[in-house]
Parts: structure tokens; sequence; C-alpha cells
């Protein structure tokens, strides 16, 4: 009986382990399966969440792109993109989406949204945009002199862009810097050096170093460096002003060219100013901005921004200047590469026109493809004349008169070309360029006929391959004026001219007598054809970002849209980017 209970007490105890052990093994088990459930979750997650940044990252290069086509007018649009076969690499079977929702033209929340295996992620960035292309200015300058840039007591509305790059030249020995010609004797009075004369091996390369060649932009028979810290790249005295807004502006101007925009109810041009090499000297009165209202509030008194790498100068130097971005803030557009478009000679850069094709530079296509006219004097008692059309469609004709009407539509060319003189004005109509292979000079009122609209009922562009004269000829004064004026050289404005448009110059001359310019922020959408350095060149920047996933359990908030109202387009490859100054910044 004593053998009996103990192996009952055995057995029980061996029934009891048995139990712990199947306890352990199933708990062991369980937690093994919810483990690997887990893991499987965090995997499907972080899927979700990187096809999310890609589905976003996808949506904004697609933005990007569409901004730089020729109907974006710079402006965002509403874009619902379903992307679930674009992903479909990353994470097979997902749903995935890309909005765009504008909250303004130049600014746009951008988001991407994937479901997979049926966690949902979702990320969001905050995005502003700007055309900071060179004719979305009021004055565009390339290289640039000490003291030459802008200079004098000039009223400018809109954004100024100053490169100081100095002359192009070709770098022989290629170390980055223009060379002069080495010192020598010039035994035989030849103005060269000749075999046998001595000379000062600057470079230490054992031979003669004559001056490397150069385009001689100001044709002032020297090179032209890029500006330094200490060069002045501008100089604004007495009453100089950069601002953000019309007022003020004469009635003649802004009756001949559209409305300001408004941002929140304000108008404003967005004004910025930059200069990637130099100095601006603020000195008098003279202020970039003001703290002051303007009309009531109702016009922007700040400018926008400045980004200014090397400072500022002056005897008020920084303290005139009143930005929304203060006035620390250095250059920021190296990444878009734009440089001033050089017409012909030493720095031309090739030229792409609007059928695709690819020219060596712009002379090449404007020889190539514009009407040559032999009038070289338009004024208002000019005798009538009719060019064209030719096999390109380019044609010109002027009817005498107060004032003389030139209808012009494509691009003509001619030689030095005098428009207008005193109490001898014009008006223009039609949509086309005139390009002088010399210089040419304005000196009476030159403005779309009655009844049109600078620029996008009737619009001009000069080409001047040398310099571009306003109002500098006998009698001229306080003139008149609307279009697009480009220069290789100089622009000259003198007097107090009231002009509508955008300067492009290598070096302006603005004289003492306050002359205006006013930017026309539709230009750049409305061009004359032909205008050198007329690409969109678009500034994309992060304001905001954050992941905007919903709560297990949840979900999503906001879809950006439904992809399935407004307009919707399938993702597809895109060609475009996020080229531009990205600054990103935490949100909510």
């Amino acid at each position: 009986m004593k053998i009996t209970r103990r192996r009952g007490a055995v057995s029980a105890y061996v029934v009891l382990v048995l139990g712990v052990l199947l306890t352990i093994t199933l708990a062991v088990a369980n937690y093994g399966s919810q483990s690997l459930l887990r893991v499987r979750q965090d995997r499907n997650s972080t899927i979700a969440e990187q096809a999310a940044f890609a589905a976003m990252d996808h949506t904004t290069g697609k933005a990007y792109y569409d901004l730089t086509q020729s109907g974006a007018n710079g402006k965002f649009a509403y874009m619902a993109l379903t992307l679930s076969t674009d992903l479909s690499t990353l994470a097979p079977g997902c749903t995935a989406y890309g909005w765009v929702t504008p909250t303004s033209d130049s600014m746009a929340y951008v988001t991407g949204t994937v479901t997979y295996k049926g966690i949902t992620r979702s990320v969001r960035s905050y995005f502003k945009e700007k055309d900071v292309g060179i004719w979305n200015n009021a004055i565009f300058a390339g290289a640039g002199a000490t003291g030459q840039a802008i200079n004098g007591n000039v009223d400018i509305r809109g954004s100024v862009h100053i490169l100081g790059d100095g002359e192009p030249y070709l770098d022989l020995n290629g170390n980055g810097i223009y060379d002069n010609a080495e010192a020598y004797t010039d035994s035989n009075h030849n103005g060269k050096w000749d075999p046998g004369e001595a000379y000062s091996d600057a470079n230490g390369d054992g031979v003669y170093t004559a001056a490397e060649p150069y385009n001689d932009l100001n044709s002032s028979g020297a090179y032209d460096a890029p500006m330094t810290q200490t060069s002045l790249d501008g100089s604004f005295g007495g009453t100089a002003y950069i601002g953000n807004n019309y007022s003020g502006a004469p009635s003649t101007m802004t009756s001949i060219i559209p409305a300001i925009p408004t941002v929140g109810g304000v108008a404003t041009l967005s004004t910025e100013v930059r200069v990637k090499h130099g100095m601006i000297s603020i000195g008098g009165s003279a202020t970039l901005g003001t703290d002051a209202i303007v009309d009531g509030g109702l016009s922007k008194a700040t400018l926008d921004g400045t980004y200014v790498s090397d400072g500022w100068t002056g005897n008020k130097g920084a303290s005139a200047v009143f930005s929304d971005n203060g006035t620390t803030n250095t250059y920021d557009l190296d990444n878009l590469g734009i440089s001033f478009p050089v017409v012909s000679g030493i720095g031309a850069q090739t030229y792409v026109d609007t059928g695709g094709t690819t020219w060596t530079d712009e002379q090449s296509y404007l020889n190539s493809r514009s009407l040559t006219i032999p009038t070289t004097t338009i004024l208002a008692s000019t005798a009538a004349f009719s060019y064209g059309p030719d096999a390109y469609g380019n044609k010109i004709s002027f009817t005498p008169g107060t004032p003389g009407v030139l209808n012009i539509t494509g691009v003509i060319k001619t030689g030095n070309l005098q428009i207008g003189a005193k109490n001898s004005d014009i008006a223009y109509t039609g949509n086309g360029t005139l390009y002088s292979t010399g210089s040419i000079n304005v000196d009476g009122n030159l403005l779309p006929k009655s009844g049109k609209i600078f620029p996008t009922t009737a619009r001009i562009g000069l080409i001047a391959a040398r310099d571009l004269n306003l109002a500098t000829g006998a009698g001229s004064s306080q003139l008149s004026m609307a279009g697009a004026f480009y220069a290789q050289g100089t622009i000259k404005s003198a007097k107090q001219n009231d002009i509508a448009g955008t300067f492009v110059a290598s070096y302006f001359d603005m004289g003492t007598n306050v002359p205006n310019i006013y930017q026309v922020p539709s230009l750049p959408y409305n061009m004359p054809p032909a205008m050198p350095g007329d690409k969109h060149y678009i500034s994309f920047k992060i304001q905001t970002f954050r992941d905007r996933s919903p709560l297990p359990g949840h979900t999503d908030s906001f879809n950006g849209g439904s992809p399935y109202s407004g307009t919707s387009s399938t993702g597809g490859t895109t060609t475009g980017g996020t080229n531009g100054t990205n600054a990103a910044t935490a949100g909510s």
C-alpha cells in the first residue's frame, strides 16, 4: 500500500510539471506569435511610411515640373494623383495618392498618403515657390563694375537681382581667374611682346603669357573682374528707393499695365533684392522698403526678402533696409545656375528656340530667323513703311501721326536704331522685338497704342547688342515707356523717366534725376519673342513638414482633396525635380 501511494504521488507531480511546461510553452509560443505579428506590423508600417514619402516626393517633383511650363504662370494648381501603380515595387498592393493643395498662388501643401496591408501613413510639406527668372525683376544686372551696377537717385518698384560676376573670359590656363598679360620690355616699341624681349614670368611657367581673351561688354578697354567684398555693386543716395508697391505711380503708367497683384488683400510686387557679389551702399534718405504704413495698409511696405552676401555699407547701411527676412541672408540661388544672358562673343550661351532647336548662341538665331529692314530711324513723322511677312512670320509696319503707330510681329533686325525724339512719340501694337546689332536710342514716349495693355494685349522688346540709351538725346525729358529692355552692354536711363517693364543689362547708369521703373509681374509669362534669358527659374522652399498619419483605429483626417474629385490624373514618370533652395523647418 505504501508503494502504491508513492507511485500515485509521483504521477501527480509529473502531471503538474507537464502542465507547467505546457503553460510556459504556450506562453512562449503566444509571445513569439505576438512578436512576429508586431515585427510584421512594424515592417508594414515602415514600408507604408517609406512609400508615403515617395508619394510626396513624386508629387513634389510633378508640382515643380508643372510650374516650369509656359502655361503655369508661376502659380500652383490643384492636383490629385493616383500613385498606386508607381509605388507597386516599393509597396506591392498598396493604395497611394498624392495631392497638391494651393493655399495661394505661391503656397501649397504637398501630401503623400499610402495604405499598405491595412496600415495608413501620411506625410505633408508646405512649400513656397517663386519664379526668380531674369525677367521677373525690375532690374537684372550681370557683370557689374565698381560703382557702375546701379548708381544714383532712382526709384525702383520691384525686385533687383545683381550678379556682379564680372565680364566673361576664356580661362586658357584653367586657374579659375582672369590673367592679365605678363609685364615685358617692349624693346622695339611695337606695342606687343616679341620673342627675345625680357618679361616677368609672373606665373612661373617659363613662357611669356599674354592676356586671356574676354568679352568687353561695356567697351571700356579693360577687363572688369567680379565684384569683391569691398566693391560697391549698388549705391543708393538722395531719395533713392526700392519699393514693393505702385503707391504714388502716375496714372499714365498704371492705366497701361495690369493691376498689381494682391496677397491677403494687400497689393504687393513680391519684391526681393539679391546681390551675388559686392556690397550695397545706402546713404541720405534712401531706403529699401519702408517701415511706414503705405496706402492705409493696402499696399505692402516691407520687402519680401534681401539676399546680399557681402553686406551693406554707407552712412545708413542695413539700418535703412526694411525686409521680412532681415538683412543678414546671403545669396540663395547658386544652385539654379542663373547667369547673365550674353547674346554674342565670349561667354554667350547656347540658345534653344521655341521649336526646340539649339543654336550656338542667340546671335546666330537672331541673324537667321529675323527680318532685316533698312530703317534705322523711327520718328512720329517718319514716312509710312511696311516690311514682311517673311517665311517665319516676321513683319513690321509704321503709320506716321501723333503719335506714330508701330505694328510689329516677330523679330525685326536693324543697325543702330533711333526711336522717337522730342515731341515725337511712338505707340506700338502687336507682339514683336526690335533687334539692333549696335545701340538703340529712345528719345520719345514709347507706349502701347491707346486701348492696349502691356504686356497682355500689346508688347515690345528691345535688344541692343551694345547699349540702350533712354532719354539721352537733345530735348528728351520725363519720358514714359513700357517694354522689355535688354542691352548686352549698358542701359542708361536719364531724366525723370517713368518705365514699366524690366531692364536687363551688364551695367546701368540711372542718372541723377530720379528715374522710375515699375516691374510688371505678368511680363515673364507674356514675353516678346526671342528676348535673351526668357527662361523660368523656380525657387522651391520648404516652409514646414509634418507626419500626419492617423492614430491606430482612426481614419485619415485630411486627404488633400478627394482623388476622385477635381482635376485627377494618374501618376507616371516625372521629369521635374525639387530644384531650388530648400530650407526645411519643423512644423506641426
